[in-house]
């Protein structure tokens, strides 16, 4: 009878163990939710949990979600599955996943209504770089988060600062009133990474904000707040590389996830053999595939799958948080058609979307290559790229014995570019020396250069404190450094004028004046622009709309010069009435200007006294 009784008991444990794993929640369903109205009535879910490979049949409750394709892949604790909307409402769906008949899991999925309209971003933005960890800690609470492994240690310059969103949410109005229109900032989605993790390149989960940087609804919130300023918000995007923590790394859902499987493999950096018609496909193929670093596998593109998840995860993230761009980052290691194809989806979805990618080619006609080329072999089909020729002639003009003439040859090969105008421009960046100690720690030769970068054809970024003079080199860790006063503590508060050095706020007050003063010039915005051989390493140029003209003398020279106006008689007439944009004070222009060393003037001369 106990033999019985005992063979009884295991058969009834045996059924309720097994019940137990067919009703186990699914781990995770990505994109976690999504929205009905889309142009592209097609979605494809990656849904993990325990076994179920094998699921035949997806049960779907209310009708309207419909079920079209379920793929198994070669790990049995994924599938992936192709879903139509076209019907659907908005509404939770309850999806019962069965295999051959019986429940092997469910869940709940949610359909949501789409935004219509979100502003965009044009040449009269200026983009301010943040990086978060280094800005503002407004949330020490969540300076070191269980279970990640890298906690604060503001102490070593690779180490966790504290900055967070709550930092950057509470230093908007300082961004509104300096003049900058348009946040980027670093990657804030999750790294856990076991040290380094503050850069936030090395993502972990591509659907969730870091904790130490606050959450998802924050994220969504600061864009918000930028919204009621007529501010606009960029993401940086990265979908070459992943963290080596991520959990599809651990567990991937098939061998050839990532290039070169678990053997790291470094790329050849070989950027130019992309283009190069006589290229070698060895060359090709370790650029793209290749590894950035060691902890940084390389995403295999050539997997239909993964190339979808990522597109779905831009356009969930623009969805979700109403962002105005996206910032791809390394973008010619990517696989050139998946980028292209990305582009075409996120245009499709938002026709006026902001796309930059990251092409880091001191090359004019290489850089042109990975810019929007209508009719060329490849297009890229972003709407802008990284501009690191002109950044280099900013370098190049403005350090110590530089020639004006470095910006002005950049400029002539504007050629190259179908919209030049769309460029993205910058002095400097998160991975490079800070633009202030490159030139030498001039601060007039600086206030030259914001001068132009800020007049001349582009979109302009400046990286956060650029504005009070930051001037750290050498390592990344270090060039990204704190800001003063984001910390309870700090021996002083750079966000105000009397915790900035006399330097500083001249610096701050050229800038600021420059910024406010670009966001009411049309000719700034949407002129042409025309510009002479620089002489004397004095340089001229026009910017002109419809309604407004300026002009802008830029004295590159420590002498001072006195400047013939008559080989500019095309852009300025004699005896013309104009007023100085930085100070608004009116001069009637003669035969020749008196220019100090190192110093610039921006003329706004009326179209219609021009005329005359």
């Amino acid at each position: 009878m106990k033999k019985y009784l005992f063979i009884a008991c295991a058969v009834l444990v045996t059924m309720i163990t097994t019940a137990q794993a067919q009703n186990k929640n699914i781990e995770r369903v990505e994109p976690p939710h999504w929205w009905v109205g889309m142009e592209n009535s097609k979605l494809q879910l990656l849904i993990k949990g325990d076994n179920i490979g094998g699921t035949t049949s997806i049960n779907v409750k209310p009708e309207g979600l419909s079920i079209v394709k379920i793929h198994s892949v070669e790990n049995t604790d994924y599938l992936f599955v192709d879903v139509e909307l076209s019907k659907a409402e908005a509404a939770e769906y309850q999806l019962t996943l069965k295999q051959n008949g019986k429940k092997v899991g469910s869940c709940t999925y949610e359909l949501k209504k789409r935004t219509t309209s979100r502003d965009v971003i044009d040449n009269s933005d200026v983009l301010y770089l943040i990086t978060p960890d280094r800005f503002v800690n407004g949330n020490p609470e969540n300076d070191s988060v269980d279970p990640l492994r890298d906690k604060l240690n503001r102490e070593h310059y690779n180490g966790r600062h504290g900055g967070d969103l709550q930092g950057i949410l509470s230093k908007l109005d300082y961004m509104e009133d300096l003049g900058v229109t348009t946040l980027w900032l670093n990657p804030v989605l999750e790294n856990a990474m076991p040290e380094v993790s503050y850069h936030g390149y090395a993502i972990t989960d591509y659907y969730q904000v870091d904790p130490r940087y606050g959450s998802n609804e924050l994220y969504k919130k600061l864009s918000d707040e930028l919204s009621k300023r007529n501010m606009k918000l960029v993401m940086d995007m990265v979908f070459n590389h992943c963290g080596s923590e991520h959990w599809w790394i651990k567990e991937p859902p098939m061998e050839d996830w990532v290039h070169f499987g678990t053997n790291y493999t470094n790329t050849n950096h070989a950027m130019a053999s992309i283009p190069d018609p006589h290229g070698a496909d060895a060359d090709r193929e370790l650029m793209e595939k290749g590894w950035f670093v060691s902890v940084m596998p390389d995403l295999n593109h050539d997997i239909p799958f993964l190339e979808e998840y990522l597109i779905q995860n831009s356009i969930w993230w623009i969805e979700y948080a109403g962002l105005e761009g996206i910032r791809m980052d390394t973008y010619p290691y990517n696989k050139a058609e998946t980028m292209q194809r990305w582009a075409e989806r996120v245009l499709a979805e938002y026709p006026d979307f902001y796309l930059v990618g990251e092409t880091w080619i001191g090359d004019e006609l290489q850089e042109a290559y990975w810019a929007p080329q209508p009719g060329a072999d490849y297009n890229s089909k972003l709407t802008s790229i990284t501009d690191f020729p002109l950044c280099y002639g900013l370098h190049n003009t403005f350090k110590p014995e530089g020639d004006i003439r470095a910006v002005y040859d950049v400029l002539s090969k504007d050629y190259a570019y179908h919209d030049p105008m769309a460029n993205k421009i910058f002095a400097d960046n998160h991975d490079m020396d800070r633009y202030y100690y490159t030139i030498g720690e001039n601060l007039d030769k600086f206030k030259n250069a914001m001068t132009v970068l800020l007049t001349t054809r582009g979109i302009p970024q400046i990286y956060y404190g650029t504005e009070m003079l930051m001037r750290k080199y050498g390592e990344h860790g270090d060039l990204r450094e704190d800001f003063p006063g984001g910390w309870t503590g700090d021996e002083r508060n750079a966000f105000t004028a009397e915790g900035r050095t006399e330097e500083e706020n001249e610096a701050f007050d050229h800038l600021r004046i420059l910024l406010n003063w670009r966001q009411t010039s049309e000719a700034v915005a949407s002129g042409t622009l025309k510009h002479f051989v620089p002489h004397d390493n004095v340089y001229v140029y026009s910017r002109e709309s419809a309604s407004q003209k300026i002009v802008v003398f830029v004295n590159n020279s420590n002498e001072p010069r006195s400047v013939s106006l008559d080989r500019f008689r095309e852009i300025i007439k004699p005896n013309v009435t104009a007023t100085n944009a930085l100070n608004g004070e009116q001069m009637t222009i003669g035969t020749s200007l008196s220019m100090e060393p190192n110093s610039s003037l921006i003329l706004d001369i009326p179209i219609e006294m021009d005329a005359n």
